[in-house]
């Protein structure tokens, strides 16, 4: 190990170690010469390697640790080994961690190296398991939550704050069922929703949660979407935008492959023109789906009415998330083992590579005749 170094501090008219490399302050100690200085680092070096004296170690809590952690991934953005999106997510899901509350207190309040012990590491394990069981409804959501968790609690482990990761070896695995929606979103609770539950709805709300089991749209692209988006003479919706997370700003899709187009059967396109010819905000450029004074619709808006569809049908209340969830199963259910076509339809990254090349620029009249009709079959009967 290289020798600590010395320097003289003009200010205070001594000398002083720069022992920041082994833990302690960059000016260590207080001499008179630069040869006592020189000495004392010597011999703080000496104990230091021997282990005669322990590394100061600063209080540093999950908020201040997140902080640096979302510094390396900026860095990492710059080197060209993550996306801006991938930080992105990374920052959503480590914030949302953040808020978990553990002994009653917020884990970015935690003193980590207090809160994470060799002899709590069941206590903590299960304490950060029920917190993102309690905030996700879909187990794809809690993997993806998990992933980021021991991601920024393996860069803790390596930066000393913390002496093992509690999450390193779990997974949710199949035998944990965070999710609940496969028997949600069956075809006769569909049926239900839409029969029964849809008159208690207005047009508007009508017209929001046909749209979205017939496209398979997620929230943010249906927020976004614009009349001239919906191609009324072939029956499609073309998606290329979205409502940022957590803003009210429209932007880019979720992944570049969101931008598609989806097919969508007649009884829909029908509700939907209805729609139209009853807003007040039906032009081109307007909203599909704005609030009342034309503009971005807030998140808040769609829990209450999923609520209300669902109480008149009595059936299990869904998110609107199990909309989407049941366009890809009656894509899956019509169009066979199609994975390409049906992940152009969700928007999704790659389902192979052939996709990944091709498959985004292929539009086929045949398909889109049975992802109308997969659609409109399990939607009304």
């Amino acid at each position: 190990m290289k020798q600590l170094k010395v320097k003289y501090w003009k200010q205070r008219d001594i000398f002083v170690i720069n022992a920041l490399r082994i833990g302690f302050s960059v000016n260590h100690g207080s001499f008179q010469t630069e040869a006592e200085a020189r000495k004392a680092a010597d011999e703080l070096l000496a104990k230091f390697t021997l282990g005669m004296v322990a590394k100061k170690v600063e209080a540093v809590t999950a908020a201040v640790a997140s902080s640096h952690f979302m510094e390396l991934q900026e860095q990492r953005v710059i080197n060209g080994q993550i996306s801006k999106s991938y930080k992105a997510e990374t920052a959503t899901n480590i914030n949302l961690v953040l808020q978990y509350k553990i002994d009653g207190k917020k884990f970015k309040d935690h003193d980590l190296a207090k809160l994470v012990q060799p002899t709590n590491q069941e206590e903590i394990l299960l304490c950060f398991e029920k917190c993102i069981k309690d905030t996700t409804s879909s187990k794809a959501t809690a993997e993806k939550r998990l992933k980021y968790t021991k991601a920024f609690l393996n860069y803790c482990t390596n930066k000393r704050w913390i002496t093992y990761n509690p999450l390193d070896k779990f997974s949710f695995g199949s035998s944990s069922e965070i999710s609940k929606r496969a028997p949600r979103i069956q075809p006769k609770i569909i049926q239900a929703i839409i029969k029964d539950g849809l008159p208690a709805a207005s047009l508007n709300e009508k017209a929001m949660v046909i749209i979205s089991i017939a496209s398979g749209m997620r929230q943010s692209e249906l927020r976004a979407l614009k009349w001239s988006d919906i191609n009324f003479a072939d029956s499609e919706i073309n998606i290329s935008r979205a409502v940022k997370h957590g803003t009210l700003i429209i932007a880019d899709t979720k992944t570049k492959r969101g931008v598609r187009s989806i097919p969508i059967d007649d009884v829909s396109i029908k509700v939907i023109k209805e729609w139209k010819m009853q807003s007040k905000f039906s032009q081109a450029t307007d909203l599909v789906f704005p609030n009342g004074i034309g503009t971005v619709m807030l998140t808040k808006y769609f829990a209450p009415l999923c609520k209300k569809i669902c109480d008149a049908a009595n059936v299990e209340v869904l998110t609107w998330g199990d909309f989407r969830h049941t366009f890809a199963s009656n894509q899956l259910s019509g169009l066979g083992e199609d994975w390409a076509e049906v992940a152009r339809l969700m928007g999704h990254a790659t389902p192979s590579f052939t996709y990944t090349q091709y498959g985004h620029y292929v539009k086929n009249d045949v398909k889109n005749d049975k992802a109308r009709n997969a659609s409109s079959a399990a939607m009304y009967g």
